[in-house]
Parts: C-alpha cells; structure tokens; sequence
C-alpha cells in the first residue's frame, strides 16, 4: 500500500498536520479542524482508532484477536468483535466474487515464505500444497455472532484489508466531531475528506513501483479513498530473485503480473481490499472483474514493459482528467486509458 500524499495548497485555515508510527507504519495527516475543536483532540481521534483495530488484528500480537483465533480449535464457535466481523464480511464478499483471488487465511502462505521476518526462502511443492489445503477452512455460524474454523491449521492474517477498516472508522469518527475535510493517511491507505485547505482537490502522489522512493503519477480525488497494492513495499530475495509479499492463493506463490494497483473507491476497507485482489488476478482478469462487480470503482494498473517497451500505466475511463504522469517520467512510462466507460 505505497502511496504518498500533498496538496497544491499555500494557506493553511486551521490545519492541523501529524504523524505518528502505528500498525507497523506510519501515518500521516492533515486536518482543516473546525472552530473550537483543539488539534490534540484531533490526533487523539485517528490515534485511538488506528490503535483499537491493531489490538484486534495485528498478528504480531500475541492476545490479539486474530491471533486468539488463529490459537483456535477447529469446530469451536470463535466469537468476534465489529471490527473482526467488518473485516471478515468484506474479505469474504472478494473472496467469493474473485472466485478466491483475495483470501484472508493466507497466514500459512506468508509464513511458508518467510516474509513476516523477510527470511526468504523457497518451500517445496509438498510444503506448498499442505499450506493450500488449509485456505478458506471457515464458516460465518449462522447461530452466533462468531465463526467456525473447520481446520485448527487454517490461520487469519487481514493485513491487506484491515487498514482500510481503520481508516474508514478514524473518518466516520472525525466527521462525527465536525470535521468535513482533511488527509488520512495510514501507510498508503488513504481518505480524502472533502477539499483541501484551499478548497481544491487533494492531490495525491503515486509511488514510482521500480523506485519506491519517488512519485511517478498523480491523482486529483475529492470525498474518495485511495489505496495502494505492489511487491515493491514488503518482499524477500530468493535465489538472487525479488518476490513480493502479495499471495496467490490459486498457486500458493507470490503473484506476478502488474507492478502496482491503484484503486480508488467509496470506502478505504473497499479500496485496500481491491487493490490487493485486483494485483493477484494480474493484467488480464483485473480491469473485466473490476467492470463485472464494481463498476463505480476506479484503477491504475502498472504493467510491466516488455521487449525494451514502456510500462503500461492503464487508467480507467473515469479517471481521465484527474490521472497524470509526472514530469520526467514519460521516457519510462505510457500512460493510457480504459476505453469502456465502467
């Protein structure tokens, strides 16, 4: 999720700008506060609802939730939080419409693979295989509020969808204390509130997925979020080769295909969880999938360049006028657009 955000703005009517590291990440903010409201109670707001969601579901914790659940019995009802349930009711909406392209019990994959403490290392078919087996062993219990694991081996990681979650409740939570327009930034998951200070559109910044280190495009969004997805961010090195972290669940190996997705949608839990599964179905399956089941939702996929050619910067038809490449980066990029209108 690699994004990084500015906007065109010179004035600054009561801004409030902050970051701090939550989450495994930093965020970053920028909030146009209304009158009375100090800029401490502000941060307080995003701080606590960043933290709520990491005690519920980081797996580096060991008493959080998600890894309760992953300590779980098979055939036990494992009773969940609101947030648990946000975020298994979404994974569960794209698991079933990618026809499992996202999957939220990838956690055996990711370890196999050594990416939690970037200890690449290449595991056998078999060890593969087994860790197949054990994705999507789970069930909502249609008598609790809980769900059901059907494998005590299947294991939870949501880190491609919980911090959409996070965002979306720190802005529900801002605009019920009155403020309409500001930047969330949660490591690359982003909602843009509103305009920005000088009543514009937020500009946002595209990460360079060859140089993650540089912007190569940009987007003018207003009232959206913006999420992310590349194997630039987090990968391990095998055999001289740099995988990323985002699985495919079909082959039980890192997916390969596009260099980064770019979604922008209604909702950050929405945006994070496309971006990923929109990387995993690649350059052929993302843009019909995307026209099939989310027709509102924009994209910017980043094509590798074949033979000596460009990459392929591919935007959807809605975002014509707001989807711009910056200076200096034509030599390396082509950028063109969708021509259905979705």
């Amino acid at each position: 999720m690699l994004l990084l955000v500015f906007s065109a703005c010179s004035q600054e009517p009561m801004v409030s700008d902050f970051s701090f590291e939550t989450m495994g990440t930093v965020s970053s903010c920028s909030l146009v506060l209304p009158a009375k409201l100090p800029a401490t109670e502000a941060r307080l707001v995003v701080q606590n609802s960043f933290e709520e969601v990491n005690k519920t579901l980081s797996t580096w914790l060991p008493d959080s939730e998600i890894s309760r659940l992953n300590r779980a019995p098979a055939d036990s009802v494992f009773h969940i939080s609101n947030s648990m349930r946000a975020c298994l009711e979404a994974s569960y909406e794209l698991n079933q419409k990618s026809e499992g392209a996202f999957d939220p019990t990838a956690e055996s994959l990711m370890r196999l693979w050594g990416f939690y403490r970037r200890e690449g290392r290449l595991p056998s078919a078999a060890a593969i295989d087994s860790a197949l087996a054990d994705l999507g062993q789970w069930e909502f219990d249609s008598h609790s509020q809980g769900i059901r694991k059907t494998k005590p081996e299947t294991r939870f990681d949501l880190g491609g969808i919980a911090k959409g979650l996070a965002v979306d409740q720190a802005v529900e939570k801002l605009q019920a204390a009155g403020i309409n327009n500001g930047l969330i930034d949660l490591g690359g998951n982003l909602f843009c509130m509103g305009g920005a200070p000088d009543r514009s559109n937020w500009r946002v910044g595209i990460r360079d997925p060859k140089n993650r280190d540089e912007l190569f495009a940009t987007l003018q969004v207003s009232d959206k979020a913006v999420a992310t997805s590349g194997s630039y961010e987090r990968f391990v090195e095998i055999d001289g080769r740099r995988l990323g972290h985002i699985m495919n669940p079909a082959t039980g190996r890192p997916a390969e295909g596009l260099l980064s997705v770019t979604i922008v949608a209604d909702s950050a839990i929405l945006a994070d969880g496309l971006s990923t599964t929109l990387f995993v179905l690649g350059p052929e399956k993302a843009l019909p999938f995307l026209k099939a089941h989310y027709p509102t939702v924009e994209a910017v996929l980043v094509v590798p360049g074949q033979n000596g050619h460009r990459a392929k910067v591919i935007g959807t038809h809605g975002l014509q006028g707001s989807l711009g490449l910056m200076s200096g980066f034509e030599a390396e990029y082509k950028l063109e657009f969708a021509k259905q209108k979705y």
